[in-house]
């Protein structure tokens, strides 16, 4: 819907892409028949007036017939008060509404509208939802994330397959630095999904050359919010909320929308905030062409020299993307097959560190440590702590320079 406000004479053209583009997505996340079938005739009329592709009359599913009324009467209602809702009610009846539906809103209206708080319509679409309640495992959550990262890279011709490719890359990286599968799920579904914001900026402000005004630069800035609220109102996907919604927040403090700072963001957040900086770089926008990989490549190293992106996830998206890694450590052959994230780990278990405090330090998951401390132990050939040391003393792995 954010690309109807600025559709002016091709509005028409835009009401069908809406139409077919949710009833895919419908499609897509599971729903019914009927409800694909209501969503494909959400905008037609009751004379066939406008669409001809579309049934009219009875012909037109009923569901979409009583949507298309509320929709634009709450519209006017919005703007006019409740005389304006019903006077558009009775004006379009008969042609672009129902008759027999227009009669029942007039003399419903008032006790409609006044029984509506604003506050209280999710609730209340959650509350009437028929049983049996649709249950989504974490299989059906791929499908789920995939489809909303295909619906919200519509908003923009500039940003197909942004989100995919976001996931993409977030979720290689993630795999590198040595993330558990649970996180890796995370950012890979917080890549797909870290744009649903988007729809609550006008699509004219996306697609505008001009620099930006203060009013539309802080509808911008807030996409991200946005991102986090619609993901933290169902329970599958609050676990990616807390990640889409620092996905421009940078170490230093100069992101956004909250402008946090290093110790406000967990490593699955650093990954995906360099991925979508990364492959929103290769695309072009309005208002500049697609960066060469070299050039995005540099760019990130030039944030990391500013402290503003995390170095070890920069390296980590890099090598997703086929480009080199930018620190002298990925460089370095460790021995015994240890990866950069073991021997992290194993010089936080030289200074003494229960796993823990090695969790906070690395902005990961105990669990996460705990895997990675089995994990070079066997490499490594010993049972204890104190062997870890000793081997970490033997082959100068304690030493920051070396890492």
């Amino acid at each position: 819907m954010a690309a109807l406000a600025s559709a002016g004479r091709d509005l028409p053209e835009a009401l069908a892409n809406t139409a077919e583009a949710a009833a895919r997505l419908s499609q897509r996340l599971g729903a019914s028949p009927r409800v694909t079938a209501s969503l494909s005739h959400a905008y037609g009329r009751w004379d066939g007036q406008v669409f001809p592709s579309l049934p009219s009359g009875e012909e037109l599913s009923a569901t979409a017939r009583l949507v298309h009324l509320v929709h634009v009467a709450q519209i006017y209602h919005q703007m006019g008060g409740p005389d304006a809702a019903d006077e558009v009610v009775r004006r379009r009846s008969g042609t672009e509404f129902d008759p027999e539906l227009a009669r029942l809103w007039l003399q419903n209206s008032h006790d409609l509208l006044r029984n509506v708080a604003p506050d209280s319509v999710w609730d209340q679409a959650l509350h009437t939802e028929p049983e049996p309640h649709r249950r989504v495992g974490p299989v059906h959550l791929d499908d789920m994330c995939s489809a909303l990262a295909d619906f919200v890279d519509l908003a923009s011709p500039f940003t197909s397959g942004h989100s995919a490719g976001v996931a993409r890359l977030a979720e290689a990286a993630a795999l590198d630095v040595g993330l558990d599968s649970d996180e890796v799920a995370t950012v890979r579904r917080a890549g797909q999904a870290h744009d649903l914001g988007m729809v609550s900026v006008p699509n004219r402000i996306w697609i505008t050359r001009r620099a930006l005004n203060p009013s539309e630069w802080e509808r911008v800035r807030l996409h991200t919010y946005h991102s986090q609220r619609i993901l933290s109102l169902a329970a599958p996907l609050r676990s990616l909320a807390s990640v889409t919604g620092l996905h421009h927040e940078r170490l230093d403090g100069s992101g956004y929308h909250r402008g946090l700072s290093a110790s406000g963001m967990s490593m699955p957040a650093r990954i995906l905030a360099v991925a979508e900086m990364f492959q929103s770089m290769k695309e072009p926008r309005a208002w500049r062409p697609a960066l060469a990989p070299d050039m995005a490549t540099r760019q990130l190293r030039d944030e990391v020299a500013a402290h503003r992106l995390d170095p070890r996830a920069v390296d980590a998206v890099l090598l997703a993307a086929g480009q080199p890694r930018s620190s002298r450590r990925s460089e370095r052959a460790w021995p015994a097959g240890l990866t950069d994230r073991e021997v992290d780990v194993l010089r936080a278990i030289t200074r003494g560190l229960a796993n823990k405090e090695i969790a906070r330090g690395l902005h990961v998951s105990p669990a996460t440590v705990h895997t990675h401390v089995l994990n070079l132990y066997g490499k490594i050939g010993v049972n204890t702590r104190a062997g870890a040391t000793l081997y970490a003393f033997e082959h100068d792995l304690t030493d920051p320079a070396n890492l």
